[in-house]
C-alpha cells in the first residue's frame, strides 16, 4: 500500500471515530472528498432534473423540456469525467 492510501486510510478511519488529523498528504484526500462531494451532487441534479421534467410535462412547459434535455447531455460529460477521475483515485 503506498503513501497516499495509507494517509487516506487513517484519515478516513480518524475522521469516522470522531478524531482530529492532519494527512501527510491533503491534497490526496481533498481531491478524493471533492470527488466524492461531485458524485452526491450528480445524484441530486439528476433527481432535481426529474422533478423538472415532470412539471415541464404536466405544465406544457416545452422550452424546460428542451432546456433540460440539453443540460443532460452536459451532466452526462460530467459524469463520464467523474468515472475516469475515480479510476485514477483506485489505481493510485
Amino acid at each position: 500500500m503506498d503513501a497516499k492510501r495509507i494517509s487516506l486510510t487513517i484519515s478516513e478511519v480518524c475522521q469516522s471515530l470522531g478524531i482530529s488529523y492532519k494527512s501527510d498528504n491533503p491534497a490526496y484526500v481533498a481531491m478524493l472528498n471533492d470527488a466524492r462531494r461531485l458524485c452526491s451532487i450528480m445524484r441530486e441534479l439528476r433527481i432535481i432534473a426529474g422533478d423538472l421534467e415532470a412539471i415541464s410535462e404536466r405544465q406544457g412547459i416545452k422550452e424546460l423540456k428542451t432546456f433540460l434535455h440539453r443540460e443532460a447531455i452536459s451532466i452526462d460529460k460530467i459524469d463520464h469525467d467523474l468515472v475516469r477521475m475515480a479510476r485514477q483515485l483506485k489505481n493510485e
